[in-house]
């Protein structure tokens, strides 16, 4: 399997094998504490409380 990265010119193609395929494209929310990503705001929270209380 080939991997293609979608640019300004293939995105219109990618647009329509999405529609072909079912796929749907959807935001998603990134939420940063102490150098690490998480998706889920309650994880986030949960750290930032365990890293409050060790400072």
């Amino acid at each position: 399997m080939t991997t293609k990265f979608i640019n300004k010119e293939t995105e219109g193609d990618a647009a329509q094998v999405m529609r072909e395929h079912g796929v749907k494209r959807v935001p998603v929310d990134y939420f940063h504490v102490g150098g690490y990503r998480y998706t889920d705001m309650k994880d986030a929270i949960a750290q930032a409380k365990r890293t409050k209380k060790k400072s």
